[in-house]
């Protein structure tokens, strides 16, 4: 019988909970929350096994100061324990009893925090509530497998995962009556009420009973038009939200943070999408590493670890440093290859480039042959966040399934968006290199080139010569004739210069447009890049006057 077991321990659901988010408060925490949960985890099973030893994540040291309000952690661990196979089932058991009750702590503590001025009957009621929702919600999946040394470690671990993965696939779903109106957030839970609220109950009795009980809040989750604080001058909890004990979790979640590390300067609140940026627009940013099965499938668990460490290094130094201090952006998430942010327009493709090149750099990141594809997507301030949320992921999928036109490389793309406040949507993908030039600093140039010596119209007579070569149906039409597009390019670019500018190299910023059209999976996609520069170059506008305004 072995004395040590591979150990893969995760919890859940990821997206769902990130996901269900009004504010960016919300989906911070959501983030926040499932990286603490891992973190405890990994501090109790170390504590039931001071031999313990953890592969990924490699470290559970707390981050530096700076970085203590990023999620780091991802929502699993993979780790080897020094117990028989009774013994490492008792420890995980113990584990996991001890992160649903940091679960149920949380969400208690909100109830604590948002109606103080309830009895504890009262609070009673409505604790009894949340945890019911919370046992019926929070999934935590754990496997043993026994570990031999001498044994491959990969296929000790694929056979684990698999075995965790047919233990999901096995979940059970608890039945879970609920008669009340749903959560004004995740639109799933019944909303915490003090009142019983029946079949029998009619719309306006359930609503009125949900608005005595929240009416209830303390003032500092109210709209205050005093405050200084702007988070609390806005509402906290706004006079029409009403919410289940999860949602009610993640809202206070910065409360719980601050109150557990005793330092609000630190543990700063996550900003709202108004204060990330000056203009109307703001940018979220979706990272994740390509290919990364390739780079765990070392046959011992020291090639397992070593990686484990560089990821670390990248997520927790690296990212926040190039993300927060570089830039002006706010991190969600950086744990591993995943990265998610919040970024200014103008500074947004200035970060996707640094990080991206950051990951395959020999000492910040795994190493000169990783890749990562990257969604950026520039939003209007008043959209709503789970809409931009939820398309920032699917061009993080759309970059994963680009097809180099030129090389026939795979992944390793940008997938860029812009969604405009009139509802209009420009969408391309392109590599990160196209032959010896960044991308990024190819489409910086012509940016550049158009705020300064060039006429926007430019992009529009181009769009307007060409889009009648393409038919509606044929989405990935490619125009052929490269000399056509090269004379027409020329001549629109000569004609456009602004009156007293001259623009040395024509020639050269010609080629530059030819080279992002032969990579853009169809001309529609060049199109659509061609709008986004110009919307990229009224932002830049903007940074510029208002730099102007401040040196002068």
């Amino acid at each position: 019988m072995s004395n040590q077991h591979l150990v893969v321990f995760t919890v859940g659901p990821v997206q769902s909970f990130i996901a269900t988010a009004r504010k960016t408060e919300d989906f911070w925490s959501g983030s926040y929350i499932l990286s603490h949960i891992i973190r405890e985890a990994m501090k109790m099973l170390s504590e039931l096994d001071p031999e313990c030893e953890f592969i990924f994540p490699k470290n559970i040291q707390e981050t530096d100061i700076k970085s203590r309000h990023i999620a780091s952690m991802p929502n699993r661990f993979t780790a080897i324990v020094h117990k028989d196979a009774q013994g490492a089932a008792a420890i995980l058991q113990e584990t996991e009893g001890h992160v649903r009750k940091v679960f149920y702590e949380l969400c208690t503590f909100a109830i604590h925090s948002v109606f103080p001025s309830l009895d504890e009957q009262e609070k009673m009621i409505l604790k009894e509530k949340a945890v019911k929702q919370i046992d019926v919600f929070f999934e935590v999946y754990w496997v043993i497998e026994p570990y031999d040394s001498t044994i491959n470690f990969q296929e000790v671990r694929e056979r684990a995962e698999k075995r965790l993965g047919a233990l999901k696939n096995d979940k059970h779903y608890p039945g879970f009556v609920q008669y009340g109106l749903t959560c004004s957030v995740c639109k799933e839970r019944e909303a915490l009420c003090l009142e019983n609220i029946g079949l029998e109950d009619k719309y306006g009795d359930m609503k009125r009973k949900l608005v005595g009980t929240w009416k209830k809040r303390s003032e500092a989750y109210k709209v205050s038009k005093n405050a200084e604080d702007k988070e609390q001058k806005a509402g906290r909890i706004k006079d029409n939200e009403f919410l289940c004990g999860i949602c009610l979790g993640k809202r206070t979640a910065w409360d719980y943070f601050t109150d557990k590390l005793g330092n609000k300067q630190v543990f700063h609140r996550f900003q709202s999408v108004l204060d990330i940026g000056e203009g109307d627009y703001y940018a979220i940013l979706l990272m994740d590493g390509d290919n990364m099965g390739k780079w765990f499938s070392g046959e011992n668990k020291e090639d397992y670890s070593r990686v484990s460490e560089r990821l670390a290094h990248f997520s927790q130094r690296v990212v926040p440093k190039i993300v927060e201090r570089d830039y002006k952006g706010r991190l969600v998430y950086a744990g591993g290859d995943d990265v998610l942010a919040f970024l200014p327009v103008e500074e947004a493709l200035s970060v996707a480039q640094k990080l991206r090149f950051a990951f395959s750099h020999p000492e910040h990141g795994l190493g000169e042959k990783a890749t990562a594809s990257i969604g950026l997507i520039i939003g209007h301030k008043k959209a709503p966040l789970q809409s931009l949320l939820n398309n920032v992921r699917q061009l993080e999928k759309m970059a994963k399934g680009y097809v180099n036109p030129e090389t026939n490389a795979k992944k390793n793309a940008l997938a860029l968006a812009v969604h405009t406040r009139s509802g209009e949507i420009s969408v391309a993908i392109l590599p990160w290199e196209i032959e010896t030039s960044r991308t990024v600093k190819l489409l910086q140039d012509i940016i550049s080139l158009l705020l300064n010596d060039l006429s926007s119209t430019f992009i529009f007579h181009f769009s307007k010569a060409f889009f009648p070569l393409l038919y509606e149906n044929e989405d990935y039409r490619k125009l052929e004739n490269r000399e056509m597009m090269q004379v027409e390019l020329h001549r629109l670019l000569k004609r456009s210069v602004k009156e007293g500018r001259k623009v040395e190299s024509l020639d050269q910023h010609v080629e530059t447009l030819l080279k992002l059209h032969n990579v853009s999976k169809s001309s529609y996609d060049f199109l659509s890049l061609l709008k986004m520069l110009t919307f990229f170059k009224k932002s830049e506008g903007k940074k510029n006057e208002k730099a102007d305004v401040k040196t002068g």
